[in-house]
């Protein structure tokens, strides 16, 4: 959605479409096969279900601190009526989920920090840039995309 239409509102249309388009299915298709690429990786080594703890953990932390940074980018639907979390209560959330994914996937999530920081950021600013908020999807979109990298990472 964020890369379809000319303007802010007509992205914001596409996304609330319940189609798919071509973008969307073209997100979704190298999303799955980058982590299951990972996956099965990890599977080989036995390393499969510390990742998939530590992955599940640390790809909501990205979620509570999107939605502390960045408005609802619509005045209706699911995120504009959840409101923003105020900046103690991101925090805890996010802490939560790096908490759990170091004590779950010890140095392995570590090194997975900077990769979901920087993929996280960049979708942070582009949502920002190209809707003016964060909605459903993107917050979505934030979690598939960090677990994802965690399990590359991990692989």
């Amino acid at each position: 959605g964020l890369f379809g239409g000319r303007t802010a509102e007509r992205r914001l249309e596409i996304m609330k479409d319940s189609h798919i388009g071509s973008f969307g299915t073209l997100a979704l298709l190298l999303v799955s096969l980058a982590a299951w690429s990972a996956l099965s990786a990890l599977i080989r080594t036995g390393q499969a279900v510390p990742a998939v703890l530590a992955a599940s953990a640390l790809s909501r932390a990205p979620m509570a601190a999107i939605m502390a940074a960045l408005p609802p980018a619509r005045r209706e639907g699911l995120s504009a009526s959840s409101g923003q979390p105020g900046l103690a209560t991101a925090l805890m959330a996010v802490v939560l989920g790096v908490g759990l994914a170091l004590a779950i996937g010890g140095r392995d999530a570590l090194l997975a920090l900077p990769a979901v920081l920087v993929i996280s950021g960049l979708l942070t600013v582009s949502a920002a840039r190209r809707i003016g908020g964060q909605t459903g999807d993107i917050l979505g979109a934030s979690q598939q995309l960090a677990f994802a990298a965690t399990l590359a990472v991990f692989a």
